[in-house]
């Protein structure tokens, strides 16, 4: 449960660096690059066992192919997020990720037969109620008038995110029953940052972009959590015995919650109705789902 915890507040304190890099013109691909490298150097570093890097040892890891894939995955999601933040505002960003727990929910059920009941059901349902009227806020955005020019983003954010975690749940169950969380989690990041690096190359030559040093510094402060939240999700899922489709729910729905906390104590941001009621029906649906779960 511990590292269950550990992985909402981590989470939240990416979406809270997201909002100060926003408020201070921060380039913000640049930062995520510069993260995905920072928590790539995190996972070397909490490495139990670092010879097997140093001496090539992990060539033979059959999940490789597999990080290698998600960390690909990863930095397009988080970049594609950042321009349907851009374009639709923090709403329709938020919704569209967080909705995203429905697909490894779906594949827990199909693929790997995890218990299913209506109380379970009922959770289900109130979480994702939840998720959408934590979400909402009551605002326009400047680029609400090209949204219907660029529609599609919400929707590849919406399947890029339930990619990603059904794919972080498959390597869970095949690969990291027993060991290789640490290993895991860093060659994400590693590929993750090699091909923003590309990017970066690409966009230097193409555009003659520079990294500025306000995306380094705040790059390296967004890793830390980064790698944390995704380390202390794959110790949740490999040591609580609820199966992910409890797991998911409650690591989405904690990181609203916390992540309006946060909002209202460092940025002043005022809890609407709606977003007061989203509240408690996360909390109504943590209840249910953990209910179901025993």
């Amino acid at each position: 449960m511990l590292y269950l915890l550990l992985s909402v507040i981590c989470s939240a304190i990416l979406i809270l660096h997201f909002k100060f890099f926003e408020r201070n013109n921060i380039p913000v691909f640049q930062a995520i690059v510069i993260n995905y490298l920072t928590a790539a150097m995190c996972g070397f570093l909490f490495l139990p066992q670092k010879n097997e890097i140093i001496n090539g040892a992990f060539l033979s890891w059959s999940w490789l192919p597999v990080s290698m894939m998600l960390g690909f995955m990863f930095i397009n999601v988080f970049n594609l997020t950042s321009l349907t933040t851009i374009t639709f505002g923090v709403s329709t960003a938020s919704v569209a990720s967080k909705l995203g727990l429905v697909f490894p929910l779906l594949f827990a059920f199909i693929a790997y037969h995890e218990g299913f009941n209506y109380i379970k059901l009922a959770g289900i349902g109130t979480a994702v109620v939840a998720v959408v009227l934590s979400s909402i806020k009551n605002e326009t955005t400047a680029g609400n008038h090209i949204a219907h020019k660029t529609g599609i983003l919400p929707f590849l954010v919406f399947v890029g995110n339930g990619a990603c975690d059904s794919l972080t749940q498959f390597a869970n169950k095949h690969y990291l029953a027993h060991q290789g969380n640490e290993q895991f989690a860093m060659f994400i990041f590693v590929w993750a940052g090699v091909t923003g690096i590309i990017v970066l190359i690409g966009m230097y030559f193409r555009r003659g972009n520079t990294l500025q040093w306000r995306s380094i510094l705040g790059g390296i402060s967004l890793g830390i959590p980064n790698y944390f939240s995704y380390l202390f999700l794959l110790k949740a899922l490999t040591g609580l015995p609820w199966g992910s489709s409890v797991v998911f729910p409650l690591n989405n729905l904690g990181t609203v919650a916390f992540a309006t906390f946060g909002g209202v104590v460092l940025f002043k941001e005022r809890i609407s109705k709606t977003n007061l009621a989203g509240l408690i029906a996360a909390f109504v649906a943590v209840i249910l789902i953990v209910i179901s779960s025993r």
